[in-house]
């Protein structure tokens, strides 16, 4: 979203005049851990703990007893299907997660403003919003404007921070972002190593947690699970479909359920009308440790196996 400081800058300003926190200073930071580490070494601006929810001539025209105003501050988002919300509480969650701070140390008492949950009521911030608004994170004697980033989701799931084009899924505006791959957090350096599926299996078991562990494993590609992972060929089908079975180093097994075992399995397939191209899919332990690759390929089409072997036949 394009950032037009005049305009937030503006209703900003009308927004903090009309409940009575007219800052001394406003400013624009450009990402929201700078605003944060300000705060911490500045201390928050204690007026806005008690900071009216709502201002007479800043109704967008909803009754105050319309709203439960504290919740919708304070609580979960109320509408999951507003992508925007989510991912921006999301962004604000890993923050705090890399800076290793409690959640309600910044959400409570509005030491961090969300543009977007103030937007419910408010027709100032909502303008502000609209101009690329994130955050406000009021410090003593100023007011930081952060705006909101770039943000990449996974396909159907705005609420998972997703892209491995080799772009940052936060990108702020000054150039600089975070790297996510299916919701996990990684470092640039492991985040081009994962796209390229340039690490071995020994590489992901030390990745520091498990969640990172777990999103590498899917985008490692056939030649490192079998050439360099000691994969073994456990059956054949009658398509060509090849069933394996992968050990898993300790730290990997010690992620799974217990009972879960001492293995992974996948398939690996070709496309019969394009040979080169060639897909892994994960299986089932429960499903792959009975040894029939067609049982799996039916099982990932979520089909039992004689309507597989009747489809096969057909075709």
């Amino acid at each position: 979203m394009p950032f037009d400081g005049p305009v937030v800058l503006d209703a900003v300003a009308r927004f903090c005049d009309t409940r009575g926190l007219t800052p001394t200073k406003l400013s624009v930071v450009a990402r929201l851990s700078r605003a944060l580490t300000i705060a911490s070494h500045h201390g928050t601006d204690p007026r806005w703990r008690t900071a009216p929810y709502w201002a007479a001539d800043d109704d967008p025209g909803q009754t105050l007893f319309g709203h439960l105003l504290p919740q919708d501050l304070d609580g979960p988002t109320p509408n999951r299907d507003d992508p925007t919300r989510t991912t921006a509480d999301r962004v604000l969650a890993a923050e705090l997660r890399r800076r290793r701070e409690p959640t309600a140390r910044w959400t409570e008492h509005n030491a961090v403003v969300a543009a977007d949950r103030w937007a419910r009521f408010s027709r100032s911030m909502t303008t502000a919003r609209c101009a690329g608004l994130g955050w406000l994170v009021p410090v003593r004697g100023e007011l930081l404007a952060v705006p909101l980033p770039a943000i990449r989701t996974a396909e159907g799931r705005p609420d998972v921070l997703h892209d491995d084009t080799g772009r940052p899924a936060v990108e702020w505006h000054d150039g600089t972002g975070t790297y996510f791959l299916h919701g996990a957090e990684f470092d640039e350096r492991h985040y081009r190593k994962v796209i390229a599926s340039e690490l071995l299996i020994q590489d992901i078991a030390q990745l520091p947690n498990a969640d990172q562990r777990s999103v590498a494993l899917t985008y490692l590609s056939f030649e490192r699970l079998v050439v360099d992972s000691d994969a073994e060929l456990l059956d054949v089908g009658v398509r060509g479909t090849k069933l394996y079975r992968l050990p898993l180093p300790f730290r990997i097994r010690r992620d799974r359920v217990v009972g879960y075992g001492l293995y992974d399995y996948f398939i690996h397939m070709r496309d019969a009308s394009h040979p080169e191209r060639e897909f892994v899919e994960w299986v089932d332990p429960a499903i792959g440790v009975q040894r029939n690759a067609e049982l799996c390929q039916a099982h990932a089409f979520g089909v039992t196996l004689e309507q597989w072997l009747a489809i096969d036949a057909e075709g």
